[in-house]
């Protein structure tokens, strides 16, 4: 028993051992630069847009200016030998100072049984388990593993220490030639399957609105559009400072598409196949070995984590089109990569990257103000705490943009507060990460991550990234964190800072230890632990096109909204013509800012209309009629509200359920008349006047 425990000790030990890597192949090479290279035009589109903000030029300008700094920088990238490879300081020329400090083993075992604890615990909670069964061995498990990386890292000058040997892990691994092809097939596969999967989103009330607003005006749309015609400021919480629905509708009106069509059947597959790449990128970086099986892994989880709709899996191949589900399926991943390219060449071209995707995080979600400084933190204070001050320091450059955005936004929008429930520690650990065998599983991989993820920066960084989640759902922290920022209703996307898939991806490396087996049982013992994996993920997981997660699944590509909605929408705007006000039943009336902005719907997203800055009455008048006609067994409103609310309102096609006798009849109490069926629908008008 004793010689079994000391070798899983030496397999641990051993888990992320360095080598000498090749030299990515050319595909792979062509695809990590195209990535790089949409990372720099959209955060240069970001800048270019934000300074639109204070001149406010016609969209068409914005591009042409847009467009001649991107072709400034594709020929900067493409010629990016010279100046781009070139070191932000010289390295000494010294050697590394001989093997790195023994540590005492033991704290491997903390560590490891520490994280098996905590990550199990995470998982169960809602079974019962209490919470400081988490964050307790938790920190337990943190601490062990910064003391013994640390310890073993503990050159004098480790700041200008080589990293363990690996000198480029740009993605240069040793199975490119297998991972290359599967992550090509994966991401077209994800893309091709994202025109398909419909799983609706009321955000998108918001997100799409800002799409066709532009694309119908040619403007930025500084002020309210879902349900006004800027006819109200901008909805509390939302500040203007995403660019990409922007940029979206800009491009939909140059090509003459509807701006919706352009974002869920161009935008949508194309973003979709660069999140998956960067998931490979990142797992190339990070793996120590079988990147190919650890990226397999993660695909099947994030095909698996369907249990939500805040899960990485739903953010992911379901609604790729919103700019938060870009940040976290897409940047968070590259940022990762940005930063163990940086610490470990500190090159003049990554510290450009490192820059440029803050800036294009800010431009994609206005929760970039704090998601990136936790990633970006989570990796500058292990590399500090490493000995590598200036590359820590210097590694911040990701947040200055986004803290810079914060606080301008702040002295210029005022309260920028977020209206809503504020989700504790376990709650949002739930949301995001998941519960029973998936929330097991993807807790183990966060604190285990010290030990599966490469020697060197990898270990470095997840690490942090384990201290910070560890902080994060300590209780009292984000309520805290929620009384200081006034953000409290989105602070659950904390949790965006842990990388899961690629964690989850990195168990598949970890050896088995079988001795002296034969070489049939050494080849088995390396797909073993992907196979019980997927396995795993797939008994405990739910798919994310599954009817249980909202999804359904077309027999053509469509918008991500019930086509019967569609339909039924368009006719009931046609009836009320430019500048009407519809009433509908939710579900049909949140597709109206989809459609148009030229005419509008009374409440198409309760959550956004609680947030707008208007008089109560305003508020409460839309309130009121969209329980008058929400359903034939909803509660009702007074009859006299409700005549009331229609004659302020000024509602020019009321329409309820056929089935819904009660709120049809509030209508008609009102003097509304003239039935007219559409869809499921039965329309009436205002009296003639």
């Amino acid at each position: 028993m004793r010689t079994g425990g000391t070798q899983v000790i030496r397999e641990l030990d051993r888990a992320a051992e360095p080598r000498v890597r090749a030299a990515p192949a050319r595909a792979t090479r062509l695809v990590d630069g195209f990535t790089d290279g949409v990372v720099l035009l959209f955060a240069a589109w970001t800048a270019v847009y934000h300074l639109g903000l204070l001149f406010r030029p016609p969209t068409w300008v914005l591009l042409l200016v847009w467009l001649g700094g991107a072709a400034a920088i594709g020929g900067l990238y493409a010629a990016r030998r010279g100046w781009w490879t070139g070191p932000v300081w010289r390295q000494p020329s010294r050697l590394p100072v001989g093997r790195a400090r023994s540590a005492p083993r033991w704290l491997i075992v903390v560590s490891v049984v520490a994280g098996v604890v905590a990550g199990t615990s995470a998982g169960l909670h809602p079974s019962g388990v209490p919470w400081w069964c988490a964050w307790l061995p938790g920190i337990v498990s943190v601490a062990a593993s910064a003391a013994y990386l640390l310890l073993r890292r503990g050159a004098p000058d480790g700041e200008d220490e080589a990293d363990d040997g690996v000198r480029d892990s740009s993605g240069a691994e040793d199975d490119t030639r297998w991972g290359t092809p599967l992550a090509l097939l994966t991401g077209a596969g994800f893309a091709i399957a994202s025109l398909f999967i419909v799983n609706s989103d009321g955000d998108d009330a918001y997100f799409i609105s800002r799409s066709v607003a532009t694309a119908t005006t040619g403007e930025i749309p500084l002020k309210d559009v879902i349900f006004t015609s800027g006819g109200a400021d901008e909805i509390s919480g939302e500040p203007p400072v995403a660019s990409i629905e922007v940029l979206a509708g800009a491009v939909a009106r140059v090509l003459g598409v509807h701006a919706a069509s352009f974002v869920w059947y161009a935008l949508l597959p194309a973003v979709t196949f660069v999140a998956v790449w960067a998931l490979w990128r990142l797992v190339r970086a990070w793996a120590p070995r079988h990147a190919a099986l650890c990226f397999a892994v993660a695909a099947v989880y994030l095909l698996w984590s369907g249990m939500g709709g805040a899960s990485l899996g739903s953010f992911h191949l379901l609604r790729m089109w919103q700019g938060k589900a870009m940040l976290v399926s897409a940047l968070i991943p590259l940022l990762f990569v940005y930063l163990t390219r940086w610490a470990e060449r500190r090159t003049r071209g990554d510290l450009v990257l490192l820059a440029a995707a803050g800036v294009a995080a800010v431009g994609l979600t206005s929760s970039a103000v704090f998601v990136v400084p936790l990633v970006a933190g989570a990796a500058a204070v292990a590399l500090i705490a490493a000995g590598r001050v200036r590359a820590g320091l210097v590694a911040c450059a990701a947040v200055v943009y986004p803290i810079g955005t914060a606080l301008a936004v702040k002295l210029l929008y005022g309260d920028t507060s977020v209206v809503g429930r504020v989700h504790d520690a376990p709650g949002s650990y739930r949301w995001v990460l998941l519960h029973a065998a998936l929330g097991v599983i993807g807790g183990c991989a966060v604190w285990l991550s010290p030990w599966t993820a490469r020697r060197g920066v990898p270990a470095l960084i997840a690490t942090g990234v384990a201290a910070v989640l560890t902080v994060l759902i300590v209780p009292g922290v984000l309520e805290a964190a929620a009384d200081a920022s006034g953000a409290g209703q989105v602070l659950w996307r904390t949790m965006w800072v842990v990388p899961a898939p690629a964690l989850i991806g990195l168990l598949a490396a970890v050896r088995i230890p079988i001795g002296r087996w034969p070489g049939p049982a050494r080849a088995a013992s390396t797909g073993a632990p992907a196979a019980v994996l997927a396995v795993a993920l797939v008994v405990g997981g739910t798919p994310v096109w599954s009817e249980s997660n909202g999804s359904a699944v077309a027999s053509r590509p469509a918008w991500k909204v019930p086509a019967s909605a569609v339909g039924t929408a368009r006719e009931v705007v046609a009836l009320a013509g430019p500048d009407g006000l519809v009433l509908m039943p939710p579900g049909v009336m949140r597709v109206v800012p989809l459609l148009t902005v030229r005419t509008h719907a009374v409440n198409p997203n309760s959550h956004y209309l609680k947030l707008m800055p208007v008089p109560p009455r305003f508020i409460h008048d839309r309130k009121v009629l969209s329980a008058a006609v929400r359903g034939p067994r909803s509660a009702k409103p007074e009859a006299s509200e409700v005549a009331a609310a229609l004659a302020r309102t000024k509602v020019d096609v009321a329409c309820a359920g056929r089935r819904d006798e009660r709120g049809l009849d509030l209508l008609r109490n009102a003097g509304y008349g003239g039935d007219r069926r559409v869809g499921r629908l039965v329309c009436l008008f205002p009296p003639a006047t």
